[in-house]
């Protein structure tokens, strides 16, 4: 599979953790966090540059991109995606948008089986989609309240990203401990990537599904 892209870079600004990765030929990763909550454009390019000193591997080696393209957070999104596309246009290389959804689809559902993920969105709210195959469709993330969670996971396991799940009123033997990391995000896009080609470097944008409504001027 790493062969058609030889060094393939992931970069998830999409939760309060920054995550960057490269995946070598070999199947070796090498990554980096910050978690400095939402800090994000603060480090993006260190960290970037830090995981590909770490792999002796120079910018014109990168295969291709892999950039989430959330739900998650408004800025966090606009700063890994301005980096990831001018990244891809200097060396022009190709690029890959997916969101977490898509992109833990296949991992999740041959580990797990059905699987409901979890990522926090306003207060008491959370994007929420049922893992039920391989492969997922973004227009079935919904906004549900924290209160929702438990009838709507009665028959499935539960996964929760950037939060600690136990903190909802839901049964342990729903729980899964499950850590998410650069890897399967990268494995994910890759595999988009095999299967439909680059994207159009202008056309990738953010998935944004909260509306914020603009304030008159005082």
């Amino acid at each position: 599979m790493l062969q058609s892209y030889k060094n393939i870079l992931g970069i998830d600004s999409s939760t309060s953790v920054l995550k960057v990765g490269l995946k070598l030929p070999d199947g070796q990763l090498i990554f980096g966090e910050n978690k400095n909550r939402y800090k994000h454009a603060e480090f993006i390019f260190k960290l970037i540059d830090d995981v590909l000193v770490s792999a002796s591997v120079g910018k014109s080696s990168v295969g291709a991109t892999v950039i989430s393209t959330g739900p998650g957070s408004f800025t966090g999104l606009r700063v890994g995606m301005s980096a990831a596309k001018g990244l891809a246009t200097a060396l022009n290389k190709p690029i890959i948008g997916i969101s977490t959804f898509s992109a833990l689809a296949t991992f999740v559902y041959e580990k797990y089986g059905p699987t409901a993920i979890l990522i926090p969105s306003r207060r008491d709210e959370y994007y929420f989609g049922k893992i039920e195959a391989s492969e997922f469709d973004d227009s079935d993330i919904e906004i549900v309240k924290a209160a929702e969670v438990a009838d709507r996971t009665a028959e499935t396991g539960v996964i929760g990203i950037d939060f600690d799940i136990r903190t909802l009123a839901l049964p342990s033997k729903n729980i899964i401990d499950f850590s998410y990391g650069i890897d399967e995000f990268i494995g994910g896009g890759l595999k988009r990537l095999l299967s439909t080609g680059s994207d159009d470097i202008f056309s990738i944008e953010p998935f944004y599904m909260q509306k914020f409504s603009a304030k008159k001027p005082l």
